[in-house]
């Protein structure tokens, strides 16, 4: 072969190259890939704020009883939902006139799950006196118990936990357990609380507040039942005062668990009463249904169903 066609030979691949480079990729893959298409990055955007439903407990009223609150809560860069329920029980509830859960400086420093419980680490500003907080008043202690059963009742909801073990870092004794000790409920001798659990005692269920109306009526206090009747219909304290004053003494009660509606907006509890008339007659009123309306996360009775509650009983 000669040097001038050997030259026309390479000249002539070069272009077929130079043309294949410059052509377009397939349309399947330009559909594929489109000009506009999302990065898709390796690491996850931790910064990234992120927001969760979730319920809540706090004190209801001046009673010993719990109530529930929904609300969106938002999760702060890198915090984990444990972290951020606690945060929001510090901020309180959004019920009017609720005071603070826990005492003014509380923080929480950090949370750490093991098997089946939650860890729970408080600065040493949980140990104080609430900035409203008068010692020498009945309900104090009431208060701080259930501080902590708002705790536990919030971060075992789930049921990812079964407990909850409160840790508070005093920084004057490092070397001393870190576990919550009875100098927050204001108990002697000190030692130290076990892990937390739900108490269903205090927790916002139809029968715990029928028991708690009960009571009320028991002790013929109409400034107890008032936290239990509905803000539905009109009433004053002045007309719960006159429905104690006509109703029979109730002696004792027996209450039973309710049942709740479908969607939650009611509940029916069963009490079995032995009462006494004004005439001194003791009698026994089975199976009188307590008909509860769920308003702001407690359970509630309308007070023309609790007068006539209390005039059957009587007949």
């Amino acid at each position: 072969m000669s040097k001038k066609l050997l030259l026309i030979c390479i000249l002539a691949l070069g272009a077929l190259l130079l043309s294949a480079c410059g052509q377009q990729p397939p349309e399947g893959l330009v559909k594929e890939s489109p000009e506009n298409a999302a990065t898709i990055e390796a690491e996850p955007q931790e910064n990234a704020a992120r927001s969760m439903a979730d319920t809540l407990y706090f004190p209801y009223a001046d009673t010993a009883l719990l109530r529930r609150e929904s609300r969106e809560i938002t999760l702060l860069p890198n915090e984990t939902r444990e972290k951020a329920l606690v945060r929001a029980l510090l901020e309180g509830s959004r019920e009017a006139g609720s005071r603070a859960l826990f005492p003014e400086k509380t923080e929480v420093l950090s949370t750490q799950a093991q098997g089946g419980m939650i860890y729970i680490t408080f600065n040493e500003a949980l140990y104080d006196r609430y900035a409203d907080e008068d010692p020498d008043r009945d309900g104090a202690a009431r208060r701080r118990r259930l501080a902590m059963d708002a705790l536990a009742a919030t971060l075992t909801e789930s049921g990812e936990y079964r407990g909850v073990q409160v840790l508070v870092r005093a920084e004057a004794n490092v070397g001393k357990s870190m576990r919550l000790t009875t100098r927050f409920f204001r108990e002697e001798p000190e030692t130290t609380v076990p892990p937390l659990v739900r108490q269903s005692a205090s927790l916002p269920t139809p029968s715990a507040y029928a028991d708690a109306l009960l009571t009320a009526w028991q002790n013929r206090s109409a400034a107890d039942l008032a936290a239990f009747i509905s803000a539905r219909e009109p009433w004053s304290q002045a007309s719960l005062n006159t429905d104690l004053a006509n109703a029979p003494a109730l002696l004792t009660f027996a209450v039973y668990d309710g049942t709740v509606a479908p969607d939650g907006s009611s509940a029916v509890v069963c009490a079995d009463l032995i009462l006494r008339d004004k005439d001194g007659n003791e009698y026994a009123a089975d199976a009188c249904p307590l008909p509860f309306i769920s308003e702001g996360g407690a359970w509630k009775i309308r007070r023309s169903r609790l007068t006539a509650m209390m005039g059957e009983s009587n007949e």
